[in-house]
């Protein structure tokens, strides 16, 4: 008896059941990595569709508001689309046209005085090297060491530059596909958005129909709010400083404002990113130069943190702020740049998920318990 009893509780427990699923997994993990013509055409493929498919949802939660806004005005669904789109094109062309042969120039003006800071570097500390206390330090070999260096590093950019024509003309392709299909995504998305709440309900347990409706539109809500709220609040970002840069005479004023604005998007981190070249190129001029620009990015970072971002983010995220640094450190270690720019909202969207689907088994567990009479 005592023996049928024990094989009766393993057949109930929980661990038991989780392990067994976890071991499945993981042998079908096991499985697909020896199948390489199974595995490699599909990760082909999901990598094909990860670009496209992201740039098209950041776009949707950034022009879907404003096509809601054009619904309550009386204008119909479809040309309220078909407006933004045209406004978001025609402001992709004004971009291109006007912004993109600043950000070059002042890109190949930060190239060309690299040389003349390098030169003034060796000249200030030629002259450091005659102060008295400097002398016990070989300041020559030190900058022979660093010219060196930067010989090595230009033989490698030209070497890695030659190499990467191919790569260039491979990109190239890339980006006109993505300038083809994001398109053609984002106007489905912002068309047919809305019967996606609908038929995921539809395709769920009649039990589960409510906390999966619930999910759903809570991980739209956050994203939304998220996207949209961060993306004004970067835009505000990248106007006062270059604003405050232009009243400076900060070189490549427009190009480190749009550097800042974008690297605004990265929680905590993404401000000092932004600032790091602004500091650089202050430097080039003068070190005073180079405080004003961190104390520029300062000044703007606190009215970030404590006014556009609560006021038009809110919590939406609801992470603390030792989560969000870690989440951070392990998606910029999986996807690099990427993983820190889609990190938090993901990690917040697993979140939300994995919340309702405990909801969801509590109550399951609840309806099965019997009534006590």
């Amino acid at each position: 008896m005592k023996e049928e009893k024990t094989v009766i509780d393993w057949k109930k427990s929980k661990l038991m059941f989780w392990t067994i699923w976890l071991l499945a997994v993981s042998v079908l993990i096991f499985v697909l990595q020896q199948i390489d013509f199974i595995l490699n055409p599909l990760v082909g493929i999901l990598t094909a569709l990860f670009m496209p498919l992201l740039i098209a949802g950041f776009l949707y939660y950034l022009l879907n508001p404003v096509v809601k806004l054009l619904e309550r005005i009386k204008v119909k669904r479809v040309f309220g689309i078909a407006i933004v789109m045209i406004l978001l094109l025609g402001l992709m062309l004004l971009t291109v046209l006007l912004g993109m042969p600043m950000l070059i120039d002042q890109a190949t003006n930060l190239v060309s005085g690299i040389p003349v800071f390098i030169s003034e570097l060796e000249t200030y500390s030629l002259s450091l090297a005659e102060e008295p206390w400097m002398q016990q330090v070989d300041i020559q070999a030190a900058l022979n060491n660093l010219e060196l260096w930067l010989r090595d590093i230009s033989s490698q950019f030209l070497s890695g530059f030659v190499a990467s024509v191919g790569g260039a003309i491979q990109m190239f392709t890339e980006i006109a596909f993505i300038s083809i299909t994001v398109p053609v995504i984002l106007f489905y998305m912002l068309y047919d958005g809305e019967k996606f709440l609908p038929f995921a309900v539809n395709l769920t347990p009649v039990k589960f129909k409510e906390n999966v409706k619930e999910m759903i539109i809570q991980t739209d809500a956050t994203i939304s709010s998220y996207i949209s709220g961060k993306g004004m609040a970067s835009f505000l970002v990248g106007l006062l400083l270059f604003i405050l840069y232009s009243i400076v005479r900060m070189p490549s004023a427009f190009l480190l404002s749009v550097f800042a604005a974008i690297t605004n998007f990265i929680p905590y981190v993404g401000p000092f990113i932004g600032a790091g070249p602004a500091v650089i190129v202050g430097l080039i001029e003068s070190p005073g130069r180079a405080v004003l620009a961190a104390v520029f990015v300062l000044i703007v970072q606190q009215l970030d943190s404590n006014l556009f971002t609560p006021l038009l983010v809110g919590k939406s995220l609801s992470i603390h702020p030792l989560t969000v640094i870690l989440v951070l450190l392990a998606s910029a270690n999986i996807a690099g740049l990427i993983g820190m720019f889609i990190g938090v909202p993901l990690f917040a969207i697993i979140k939300t998920i994995a919340i309702y689907t405990i909801r969801m088994v509590k109550q399951h567990n609840l309806a099965k318990m019997p009534i006590e009479k």
